[in-house]
């Protein structure tokens, strides 16, 4: 068992021998270690302070990108080539996970009306939202998951208006906007094998078949 916790660490349990002492402890943290995901060898922690960490257990190395503002949550792709990347008033972020590399950047806050940070106005081709820039989530105080669907086909991301917002991995347009509940989306989580998206909001969980997501990007 792996956890992040606000005293800036990453703490490692192993669960057959049930004693209550980490086996590892990782503090190259500096602020609140807020999302924690785990592969088969590595441990993917994104933390308050900005940056990205992923520690390759088997090669014994510590890798760490800067995205700039406080991390809310970090997954990989399937294919364990990428990584997505959630923080706050940001678009989420794609990035190689070997390079660091940005590939791709989906819902950016526009303005309101003058393209100023914290607002979700605009269209993916208005003046407030540069080309491959797509607007659509907010995400100003809250930690906010960040999730990738059963075949990294499509990003989503939950909201504090809300909705849950999905975009193409490849093109980067809004696929589908799910209007889940009056508050923001605590969290989310898709079925491994199948389109469906479980959504935690209000006290409440949702269940939604996200199988056609052509064209639809109802309120």
């Amino acid at each position: 068992v792996s956890a992040g916790s606000i005293d800036s660490s990453v703490r490692c349990w192993d669960c057959r021998s049930r004693r209550p002492e980490p086996v590892q402890v990782l503090d190259e943290a500096k602020d609140g270690v807020s999302s924690v995901k785990v592969s088969d060898h590595e441990i993917l922690a994104g933390s308050v302070d900005g940056r990205v960490r992923r520690y390759d257990l088997r090669a014994g190395e510590l890798y760490s990108d800067y995205v700039g503002s406080p991390v809310t949550c970090v997954c990989f792709t399937k294919d364990g080539q990428c990584v997505l990347v959630a923080s706050l008033a940001s678009p989420l972020r794609l990035l190689d996970k070997d390079t660091g590399e940005m590939l791709g950047e989906y819902g950016r806050l526009c303005g309101d009306a003058g393209g100023t940070r914290g607002g979700h106005g605009g269209t993916p081709t208005s003046p407030a939202c540069p080309r491959r820039r797509y607007c659509g989530h907010r995400s100003s105080a809250c930690r906010l998951d960040c999730v990738l669907s059963e075949r990294d086909a499509h990003v989503g991301c939950a909201s504090e208006d809300g909705a849950v917002y999905l975009w193409d991995l490849v093109e980067g347009s809004l696929a589908l906007r799910l209007p889940v509940g009056q508050g923001a989306v605590q969290a989310l989580a898709f079925h491994p094998t199948r389109p469906v998206l479980l959504a935690a909001t209000g006290g409440t969980l949702q269940l939604w078949d996200t199988g056609d997501t052509a064209g639809d990007t109802g309120g």
